[in-house]
Formats: C-alpha cells, sequence, structure tokens
C-alpha cells in the first residue's frame, strides 16, 4: 500500500511541477507576445500619421504648382496672341507704308524749313487743303519722302524683336504644359503608392490588434490553469506528508535508542517479578 500511494504521488506532484513550470513560461512568452504587438500597433499609427501628414502636403504643393502653371500657360497664350495681334498691326502699316509717299517740293535757294505738328506739316498729307486742317490719320494717307519700310529685317529691328518674343511665349506654354504633365504623372504615382503603403499598415494594424487580443486571452487562460495546477500540487505536497510518517523510518536518535532500550529493560523486569511471585519462575539464577 505505502508503495503504490507514495509512488503515485511522486509521480502527480512531479507532474503538476512540470505543468507549472511550462505554464510560466507561457504566461512569460504571452506577456512578451503582447508588448511587442502593442509597439508593434504603436509604431504603426505614427507611421500612418506621418503619411497622411506626408500626402496632405504633398497634395497641397501640387495644387499650388497646377494652379501657378495654368495660370503661367494662360499668360503665354494672352502674351503671345497680343504679340500676334501687333505683328499683324506691324505688318499692315508697313504695307500700306510702302505704297503711299509724296514728295515735299521746295526751292533748292531756299530749303523749305517745316516743323512737326504745325498747319504746314499737317496740310502735307492733304494736297487739297484749302485752309481747314484734318489733323486725323486716314487709310491711304500719303507720306513724304521716299516709301517707309521700317527696319523690319534687321537683327535688332522691331519685328525680329517680335518673332522672338513669340517664339519665346511659345516655348513658355510647351515647357509649362510638359512640366505640369511629368508633375501631375509623379503626384499620381506618388499618392497610388501611398495610399498602397497606408493599406498594408492598416491590415497590419488590424491583424496585430487581432494577435493581441487573441494572445491576452491565452494567457488570462494560462494563469487561470497555473492557480488550478498550484493548487493540485499543495494538495499532493499535503497528502505526501501525511504519507511519510506512516511509510517512512524517520529513523531515531542514540538519546531515543537508549531510551527505549531502558523501558525495554524495565518492562521484562516487571514480567519476571510478576512470574516469580506466581512460583512460575526461579528468579535465584
Amino acid at each position: 500500500w505505502c508503495d503504490t500511494k507514495m509512488g503515485k504521488n511522486k509521480v502527480t506532484r512531479n507532474k503538476l511541477s512540470e505543468e507549472i513550470d511550462g505554464l510560466d513560461a507561457a504566461i512569460e512568452d504571452g506577456k512578451a507576445t503582447v508588448m511587442k504587438l502593442t509597439q508593434e500597433v504603436a509604431d504603426l499609427a505614427k507611421e500612418i500619421e506621418d503619411l497622411d501628414a506626408e500626402m496632405s502636403e504633398a497634395t497641397e504643393l501640387r495644387t499650388n504648382e497646377k494652379a501657378k502653371n495654368k495660370h503661367t500657360i494662360m499668360d503665354a497664350k494672352a502674351a503671345a496672341r497680343a504679340v500676334g495681334q501687333a505683328t499683324a498691326v506691324l505688318k499692315d502699316f508697313y504695307a500700306k507704308a510702302a505704297t503711299a509717299t509724296a514728295l515735299i517740293q521746295t526751292s533748292k535757294a531756299e530749303p523749305a524749313i517745316i516743323h512737326m505738328g504745325t498747319e504746314e506739316w499737317q496740310a502735307l498729307a492733304n494736297p487739297n487743303f484749302d485752309g481747314t486742317i484734318d489733323k486725323g490719320h486716314k487709310d491711304g494717307m500719303q507720306t513724304f519722302g521716299e516709301a517707309y519700310t521700317g527696319n523690319q529685317d534687321a537683327a535688332g529691328g522691331v519685328m525680329a524683336l517680335l518673332e522672338v518674343a513669340m517664339s519665346d511665349f511659345a516655348n513658355l506654354e510647351a515647357d509649362t504644359k510638359a512640366n505640369e504633365a511629368e508633375s501631375e504623372k509623379t503626384y499620381n504615382d506618388y499618392m497610388t503608392e501611398s495610399k498602397r503603403s497606408k493599406a498594408v499598415k492598416a491590415r497590419k494594424v488590424e491583424m496585430n490588434n487581432s494577435d493581441k487580443a487573441d494572445a491576452n486571452t491565452k494567457m488570462q487562460e494560462d494563469i487561470a490553469e497555473l492557480k488550478s495546477t498550484q493548487d493540485e500540487l499543495i494538495a499532493a505536497d499535503k497528502y505526501h506528508e501525511k504519507l511519510v510518517p506512516q511509510c517512512i523510518d524517520q529513523g531515531m536518535t542514540w538519546e531515543e535508542v537508549q531510551a527505549a532500550r531502558q523501558e525495554e529493560i524495565a518492562s521484562l523486569k516487571q514480567a519476571l517479578e510478576t512470574l516469580a511471585s506466581q512460583g512460575n519462575v526461579d528468579t535465584s539464577a
């Protein structure tokens, strides 16, 4: 009976001790997992927040740049139209001036001196002048001297300058449109990648929170099981304490052995005296 009870008790206590060690390790692992997941969620939340701020800033910059480019293109088109209109006016002027001429008739002995803005100056443009000065310029009105063609073809002439200006405005419009298209593509690519990254991080946060909840649940279960197992071990230890006195020789000290011997001798003497008094034993020997 002692061998059976002591053997079963030992197996039970060893098994419970191993379970307690395993539960302690599982609880520590659970705590570490919860802490790790909590930190990861915090880091991901910060990354998402920073990404939102960067996307907002990029959108604001893109909006401002787009408005600026649109204004630049409009200005370039307006300026090109204005230059075109000025060029047309000058070409028309030169065409008419080339066919409208008049010579000033003066004597060789005494050249006529006519000042600009005087009635004589105005009269030169009207051969039928009868005393009323017509100061307004009319189509086909004659000039005086040789045909006026201006300095149209010279490198520094007004027509050449207008052509350069027209080319500059056209290039500005084309370059701005190209830059706008490239900036828009870059922005769209960035936003697509940023949204994808944000979605991945958000999904990771959801998964981590789910894993964290599972780890917390498992840890609470392990804690409850640990307490129950510890209670079982305490009960097994108490039962072992009851078995020990019954099944294991605890041994006696020298003093206890001597006392027991004296007690045994005294008991034997008493038995002999009792027998002698009854005449059953000869105590003379």
